[in-house]
């Protein structure tokens, strides 16, 4: 069985603030095929999802209306699907459109500062954590927690990054 194609992220601008970091659109879709690259083999299909990179506003809202919390926050996934459903409608061999992806820009520049983390890398790791939030994995149980941390950690290290988890990069 051949590779599957490379996963589409549909990068939407919100906020020009974004424009500012260089390269971002190419390395989040480097970080949509390294996650790809990472899942379990049922889970290895061809995805798309949507990207929005948005201010603290915007993501506040979203917030408040899909999960009743009144605040910002860096980045929120929202599933087309209940996760078991995916494998069998990865066994199609049509791409699946597997949900959506809001990152908020003050945010998460205040976070990389605070964190002493560099932008683009940080946002990397946003895309990530956020895929696999899609994919359903969670960090709610500290076993789960931790099988989503050594993912993430495994394909930012296949990117050359550093790990997401360290204070510094």
């Amino acid at each position: 069985m051949p590779d599957p194609e490379p996963p589409l992220l549909d990068i939407q601008i919100a906020l020009p603030s974004w424009r500012q970091v260089p390269k971002l659109r190419a390395r989040l879709q480097q970080a949509a095929r390294a996650t790809q690259e990472h899942l379990p083999k049922k889970l290895r299909f061809p995805f798309a999802a949507t990207v929005l990179l948005t201010g603290n506003a915007k993501v506040r809202q979203l917030n408040r209306n899909w999960r009743g919390m009144d605040k910002p926050t860096n980045v929120l996934s929202f599933p087309q699907f209940d996760p078991a459903q995916l494998p069998k409608l990865g066994k199609s061999g049509t791409c699946v459109e597997i949900g959506d992806i809001a990152i908020a820009y003050q945010y998460v520049v205040a976070e990389s500062k605070k964190e002493h983390k560099i932008l683009i890398n940080h946002v990397t790791h946003l895309v990530i954590h956020g895929l696999l939030h899609l994919f359903g994995y969670d960090h709610i149980i500290d076993k789960e927690a931790d099988t989503m941390e050594k993912m993430e950690t495994t394909i930012m290290q296949s990117l050359g990054l550093p790990a997401p988890y360290d204070s510094k990069e």
